[in-house]
Order: structure tokens, then C-alpha cells, then sequence
């Protein structure tokens, strides 16, 4: 095998072997969450005791300090050896953890002691409560920086409608946080995200996730029905169209997503590697199998740790702002560079472990069969799919401003 990626901080080191404890104890239930298409409502549980759900938390508010991104990433590649699909979710609630958590970070360094003291009681909140948050983003036919769903300001509050799809962990999650569009009190139009109960009157959670893959991952879609919400559900968000902002609150969302299929492809090589070094011959093709996983490991493992960590130097040279433009632009760019090549190459570590596992890697019961569909949906995911990722790493390649859309 690859030297695994490791963490570079002792929290991060901490929380990496708490993940690696964590897939060894979820992963007996995955397979059967996997026929059944359920929820692994134990499993989830299993991890929000652990404290895992606050990791980006400082110590002082209640978390396990991990600052580094890298760090974060790394045990959730971890973890996702155990089961991605809830890995998945567990990740889209780390993200918005994170983005609090980058926020309270700026505002002490920029002497912000309001903003501060709000987010730090956000924080603090979250990991009393044991909160789980689901993102509601996704929408169909979607524009980016432009949400369909609408937050409509009454005179005690807002009304929310719209239909979200994808909205992974949707069954377990306390609130979700959706995105909409809605007029400010200047009445210019902006995105924001609104905080949203999951048992609001007016949600609708539709039990209609039945996919090829991550069918553990309860990724349901979910309609907002009039649904009313107090005036502090909903504040600050950015000018609608404005691609910066999108991109720098989505700066890691792409890299979490590459960290479950990381975690895949880690576990499907090394479920074969197992095998072959027992056999007392290897044909040359099963040679050139390994060596091929070998080699694409290797590069996704190199490619994942250096645009993590680019993030981390970026936080490091930003601590009072999120940095400008152009740093923002080219940052979400290599993460999503990042996120296409190991979503690519993870497909084939598991192909190549499939075929040389003989026919019982073929049977439902496998994980390599589980794997094997697993692993193919990392290009559907966002903040850019495959498709629109191409095409906005190609604008910027070729020297022009890249678009979301």
C-alpha cells in the first residue's frame, strides 16, 4: 500500500484515530443499510457521541479544536472506509460547522467583538445540542448563485418555499441549512441560507431516495410548503449572481466530497492487496492491476493533502479576512481540480479491485460491489459536478474569467 496521508496537528492526529475507531465499529452495519436503502440511524449516533460532529469546534466552546482542514479531511476519509454514504453526510455537516467556525475565526482577528461573541454562541450552541445540520441546496435545472427557493419577509418573519433535492442526511438532521433567494430591506435580491427546523410545519421530507449507489446516505428530497420562520432564521448572505461568495463558502465542500471517495478507493485496493499476497503466483496482468491502483492511490493521496493544505495556508495568510478575488478564485479552482481527479481515478482503484477479486467481488453482499457503485457518484456532487467543473477549469486555463454555469 501508499504511505497513507496524515494528519499534521496533534488534535488532527486525535480525531484521525476517533475516525479510524469509528469506521471499524459502523462498518458492519453498511452493507445492510446498503440493501435496504435505510438510514444508519445508530451508526450516526455512534459518531455524534463520540464528539466527532464538533470537530471544528475550538476547545473553549465545547469542540475538539481541529483547526487544520487538512486534518478534517484526512479523518473523513478515514471514517468513509466505514461507511461513505453516511460519511457523506456527516461531511455536509462539517462544512457548515466549518464556515461558522472560519467566521468567529475572522471576526477575533479583525477586533469584530460582536460578531465574534454571535458566532462563539452559535458554536457554543451547536456543540451542547449534539446539533446535526443537512444541506438543502441542491435544485433542479439549478443556477448556482441563484436559488429558486424563495424566503419571503413578513411582518414576524420570513416564509420559505421551494423543493430541494439531494438533501443528504435529510432523516436524521435537527435543522437544515437552505439556500435561498430573498429581498433585502434595500430591495436588492441575495442569497443567504436559511435555518430551517426539520420539523417545521411546511417541511416535507419526501421518502423517494432510491439510487444506484450511497443509498445509506438518505439524500431525500425536500419541499417547503409556506413553511414561517422567525426574523433570526435568516440573515447577512451575499448579492444574488455573486460567484466569489458562492465560491468561498463552497471553498472545501468539493474536497469532502473527494475525502469519501478517497476513503473508497483506500479500502477497495486494500481489500485485494489482502488477497494477492497470498496467492504463491501473480499473472502479469493481476501485477499490472496492483501496480496501476498503486499508482492512482498514490497520486489522489498527493493531490488531496496539497490543495488541503493549501486551504490551511490560506486561512494562516487571511486570519482577519477571506482574501481577495483572485486567491478565492484560484483555491476553489484547485479543489475542485482536485475533487475531478480523485473522483476519476477512485473509479478506476475500484474497477481494478473488482476484477481481481474474482467473481465474489461481483455479488451483491461484497463491499467491493457496493464500493463499485459507491464510488460513481462522486462526479454528480457538488458544488460542481464533473460537467460544469470541466468547463470552468478550462475557461480558467485558457486565460478567461470562469463561470459557474
Amino acid at each position: 500500500m501508499p504511505l497513507e496521508v496524515t494528519a499534521r496537528t496533534d488534535p488532527g492526529a486525535r480525531l484521525v484515530a476517533l475516525a479510524e475507531r469509528l469506521a471499524s465499529e459502523i462498518a458492519p452495519c453498511a452493507a445492510d443499510h446498503d440493501r435496504d436503502g435505510s438510514f444508519p440511524f445508530d451508526s450516526l449516533a455512534s459518531v455524534k457521541q463520540s464528539g466527532y460532529l464538533a470537530a471544528p469546534i475550538p476547545e473553549q466552546l465545547g469542540g475538539l479544536g481541529v483547526a487544520s482542514v487538512h486534518d478534517l479531511l484526512v479523518a473523513s476519509s478515514r471514517l468513509a472506509r466505514g461507511d461513505a454514504a453516511l460519511t457523506l453526510g456527516v461531511n455536509m455537516h462539517l462544512v457548515f460547522v466549518l464556515n461558522v467556525v472560519r467566521r468567529w475565526q475572522i471576526a477575533k482577528a479583525a477586533g469584530d467583538e460582536r460578531r465574534a461573541r454571535a458566532f462563539g454562541e452559535t458554536l457554543e450552541e451547536i456543540a451542547r445540542d449534539g446539533t446535526v445540520f443537512a444541506s438543502a441546496g441542491s435544485e433542479r435545472r439549478q443556477d448556482l448563485t441563484r436559488p429558486t427557493t424563495r424566503a419571503t419577509r413578513t411582518e414576524t418573519g420570513w416564509v420559505v418555499a421551494g423543493h430541494k433535492v439531494f438533501c443528504t442526511m435529510v432523516p436524521a438532521a435537527d435543522v437544515l441549512y437552505t439556500a435561498v433567494t430573498y429581498t433585502d430591506d434595500g430591495g436588492r435580491e441575495r442569497y443567504g441560507y436559511a435555518m430551517v427546523p426539520r420539523r417545521t410545519p411546511g417541511v416535507v421530507v419526501h421518502d423517494d431516495w432510491d439510487a444506484l449507489g450511497m443509498r445509506a446516505s438518505g439524500s431525500h428530497s425536500v419541499s417547503f410548503e409556506e413553511v414561517r420562520l422567525p426574523l433570526s432564521a435568516l440573515r447577512g448572505g451575499f448579492p444574488i449572481g455573486n460567484a466569489i461568495e458562492y465560491m468561498e463558502r463552497n471553498l472545501s465542500a468539493g474536497l469532502f466530497h473527494a475525502a469519501a471517495g478517497l476513503g473508497i478507493a483506500e479500502s477497495a485496493h486494500a481489500s485485494v492487496a489482502t488477497g494477492l499476497a497470498r496467492r504463491d503466483q501473480l499473472d502479469p496482468h493481476a501485477q499490472m492491476l496492483a501496480a496501476e491502483g498503486f499508482v492512482d492511490l498514490s497520486a489522489c493521496r498527493a493531490v488531496f493533502s496539497h490543495v488541503a493544505a493549501l486551504i490551511d495556508e490560506h486561512h494562516e495568510r487571511n486570519p482577519a479576512s477571506r482574501g481577495t478575488a483572485h486567491e478565492l478564485t484560484r483555491l476553489f479552482a484547485e479543489a475542485q481540480s482536485a475533487k475531478l481527479f480523485i473522483g476519476e481515478a477512485a473509479v478506476r482503484i475500484v474497477d481494478r479491485a473488482l476484477a481481481q477479486s474474482g467473481g465474489v467481488g461481483y455479488l451483491n453482499g461484497s463491499p467491493l460491489a457496493r464500493a463499485y457503485r459507491d464510488v460513481r457518484a462522486l462526479p454528480f456532487m457538488h458544488p460542481l459536478g464533473a460537467n460544469r467543473a470541466y468547463a470552468f477549469l478550462g475557461q480558467l486555463a485558457a486565460g478567461r474569467e470562469p463561470r459557474l454555469h
